[in-house]
């Protein structure tokens, strides 16, 4: 309220007055209450800084003991060229690569401990460990079809089919002796298994009778040979493989086992991790952390 007075001093009047209030004034008291809510600052480069009482003055914390800013970064890739040229990018002087092959793995971890041989102070600092590159191993679909059939009987006829089928993974015999073998033994699904022969070099030659007494042998090697690769994207290497057969009533049933297979896999796994290592220049070791 304002009072209006004449030139006598008397008030003749009054009149209302609307106040207009600075409006930067709630814009700092908005940003005061933000601050007194969450009076920490922490900064990309690690440091920290607290918002002190005294007119919200920056006041730094910053722990004296932290690692160095690092990049975090998990990348996980399909094939070991592809590990290499990540590693190769983005290595140090404390990068190692680590094999693991329960979890059929090679990580390069590219932030790792500095070893006591490059560090010139004689004091062994941690890394950060929060950038790795990883590769995981999966098995060719070559050796998982073998995979799957190994062990178990199976009918002639769909054994046979499956030779047929995959003979062109097979070294020894020639493919064209598998294929040949998987026809005879398509042939004497619907004949009577009599009896079994080992000849001597070890083969097995199985004999089947019609009604008629028409008799059919077929022999089926002791064992053959694969030229599959183990893992995707590696090449191929030669596995061993034994026939088994079992006689039924209801007919012959045939299946296979690996020999030393399981050997076969760590030996290439390691050979994996040091084909990457000389890729990287970086050194390996088997195992995993914690």
């Amino acid at each position: 309220m304002a009072r209006t007075l004449n030139h006598e001093g008397r008030e003749i009047g009054t009149t209302t007055v609307a106040v207009i209030e600075d409006p930067r004034a709630g814009i700092e008291a908005a940003i005061e209450g933000a601050r007194l809510a969450d009076p920490i600052l922490r900064l990309l480069d690690g440091r920290t800084f607290a918002l002190t009482p005294d007119k919200h003055r920056l006041q730094d914390i910053t722990d004296p003991h932290r690692l160095p800013p690092r990049q975090i970064q998990r990348v996980t890739l399909d094939n070991r060229r592809s590990l290499s040229d990540y590693a190769n990018r983005f290595s140090t002087a404390a990068s190692i690569l680590i094999a693991d092959y329960d979890a059929m793995t090679i990580a390069a971890h590219l932030d790792f401990h500095r070893s006591n041989q490059d560090d010139e102070e004689g004091i062994l600092l941690p890394g950060a460990c929060k950038h790795t590159a990883t590769f995981k191993l999966l098995p060719s679909e070559e050796f998982q079809r073998w995979d799957a059939m190994e062990g178990d009987f199976h009918p002639q006829a769909e054994f046979a089919a499956f030779l047929e089928e995959n003979s062109v993974d097979i070294s020894m015999p020639e493919a064209t002796v598998m294929v040949e073998i998987s026809r005879d033994l398509e042939a004497t699904v619907d004949q009577s298994f009599k009896s079994s022969v080992r000849l001597e070099n070890g083969d097995r030659k199985f004999r089947f009778e019609t009604d008629t007494r028409v008799a059919n042998d077929v022999v089926v090697p002791r064992e053959f040979f694969l030229n599959i690769p183990l893992y995707n994207g590696e090449p191929p290497v030669e596995l061993r493989a034994a026939f088994r057969f079992r006689p039924t009533a209801q007919g012959l049933l045939l299946a296979f086992e690996w020999r030393r297979v399981e050997y076969q896999r760590r030996a290439t796994f390691a050979e994996i991790a040091a084909t990457a290592a000389e890729e990287t220049g970086l050194p390996f070791f088997m195992g995993r952390t914690a």
